[in-house]
């Protein structure tokens, strides 16, 4: 499975999808905590989540970000 490097305090599963394999699943939340503690601020975590994590697509085993509270994002 793939993985964000670094990121490991932030994964809260596994995801199951037909026919492809299984993926680790990403709280978007702690992913920002996550890059607030390497140093950066809210919102430049925010936007680096945004652009190179949700905006990635490393294959059929790319990792899911879950977001519980999407209307704020």
């Amino acid at each position: 499975m793939k993985k964000w490097t670094g990121c490991d305090d932030a994964i809260v599963g596994l995801g199951h999808r037909c026919g492809c394999d299984t993926v680790v699943v990403y709280d978007y939340d702690k992913l920002v905590d996550v890059f607030i503690q390497q140093g950066m601020k809210e919102d430049e975590s925010v936007e680096w989540i945004d652009f190179n994590i949700l905006g990635a697509w490393i294959g059929e085993d790319t990792p899911i970000v879950l977001m519980e509270n999407y209307d704020e994002h």
